[in-house]
């Protein structure tokens, strides 16, 4: 890659082997190439001489080029991934540089503030034993400030022995004053045009760090799980009537949360349906899977047995708009008729917690007038059980699909917030 970079210089005639001192006539040619050797001489005759500055001029946009640096995060130094895609943008603002285009490499550093907090506060315990709040906010904002400034350096230095023809004149870092007063600036237009608004919105809460983190920074991870089966007793059940509803959860902590249970409006064409489909796949499954696919067959259609009448007088008890109690907190929640609800799985009826939830959550947006989202969620905050939540969620044991945030491997679960 150095090779590479260094053979362009005949991009920059102000730069030959005369300027930077040596005398390849005098000197036998070493059987090794050194780049190290002339890559510090070339390095600052380059910035000494400006030679990648860009200006306005009066050149026609036909003969403007620019390249807007992907800014690379200040958690920490370059990898071969920053070194492959400086490579290819070095090579094009070359090439129409050499082309006589007005061109720009714009380079500068990304703050990737939440990341850059989680590393901080790693090294912080990993070094010293303690938290965040051991030394205050002041402190780790200084830190924080401090470990910027080492990997801005740090990936600044590296850019330049790579050779990148940026124009160092214009660096910005995204939280600087003028990246600052643009995001302002930005923000308050789009608030102006109403084109945004302040919403509650499910995000990801990071557990550990307190805070929201971006969808593209979470990634999610498999783990042992186990079915908790709970009961919601139903308000004031008449002769025939169920007198509770079962409903089986990986997730027993998000109880506290729940604001309806939800059963299938139509269970028997689900199941029927659900049946047909693994006859199909019965047809078209290998040999090797072909047992484990018959039993599936067999304890679907068994369960349309077992199940169906149960689920058909939740239905008929749902468009009655009953309620039933949730355990713990002893409040009514409704009963909803909804698809998520799956009839062949656990015990046919799933419970609905919006606030911490994805697919809970759009749930509740076709249900919004059964479904008071924002007086129920207070409930949870309630005395009796302060603290407790949404920390049960470290409890990883009783988790099929865990969230976790990179690159700390925080926990993190949806949660309703504005």
């Amino acid at each position: 890659m150095s090779d590479l970079l260094l053979l362009t210089i005949v991009s920059q005639p102000i730069i030959t082997m005369h300027n930077i001192g040596v005398t390849a006539m005098a000197a036998e040619l070493p059987k090794v190439y050194e780049p190290g050797k002339l890559r510090e001489q070339i390095t600052a005759r380059w910035l000494e001489k400006g030679a990648f500055s860009a200006l306005p001029d009066e050149r026609p946009r036909e003969q403007r080029y620019v390249i807007m640096m992907p800014l690379p995060n200040v958690t920490g130094a370059l990898h071969m991934g920053h070194a492959m895609d400086n490579v290819m943008q070095d090579l094009l603002i070359r090439w129409h540089r050499m082309m006589g285009d007005n061109t720009l490499w714009q380079p500068g550093t990304d703050h990737a503030g939440i990341a850059t907090q989680a590393v901080v506060e790693k090294r912080l315990f990993e070094l010293e034993g303690k938290t965040r709040h051991d030394i205050g906010r002041e402190a780790l904002v200084a830190r924080i400030w401090a470990w910027k400034d080492e990997y801005q350096q740090r990936i600044v230095q590296q850019q330049q022995q790579m050779g990148c023809s940026c124009d160092w004149d214009r660096q910005r870092f995204t939280m600087d004053a003028v990246c600052s007063a643009a995001v302002r600036e930005s923000f308050f237009r789009l608030f102006s045009d109403r084109l945004i608004y302040r919403g509650n919105r499910l995000v990801n809460w990071d557990c550990q760090l307190q805070t929201a983190v971006a969808d593209d920074e979470v990634y999610h991870e498999t783990v042992g799980g186990h079915l908790w089966y709970l009961r919601y007793p139903v308000v004031d059940p008449r002769p025939g009537e169920p007198e509770y509803v079962v409903v089986a959860t990986t997730r027993p902590e998000t109880m506290l949360g729940d604001t309806a249970v939800a059963c299938h409006p139509h269970p028997a064409e689900a199941l029927d349906a659900r049946i047909a489909e693994q006859e199909q796949k019965l047809v078209d499954v290998p040999a090797r899977e072909r047992d484990e696919a018959e039993a599936e067959l067999k304890r679907i259609r068994e369960r349309r047995q077992t199940h169906l009448p149960r689920l058909e007088k939740l239905v008929s008890m749902t468009r009655e708009g009953r309620t039933v109690m949730l355990p713990l907190l002893d409040r009514e929640i409704p009963l909803i008729l909804d698809e998520w609800a799956k009839p062949e799985m656990g015990s046919g009826c799933v419970k609905i917690t919006p606030a911490h939830d994805a697919n809970d959550y759009e749930v509740w947006r076709r249900h919004e007038e059964q479904i008071d989202i924002a007086r129920d969620e207070t409930h949870i905050r309630g005395i009796k059980f302060s603290g407790l939540w949404p920390n049960a969620l470290l409890l990883l044991g009783v988790v099929l699909s865990v969230a976790l945030f990179d690159p700390v491997a925080d926990p993190v679960l949806p949660e309703l917030r504005p």
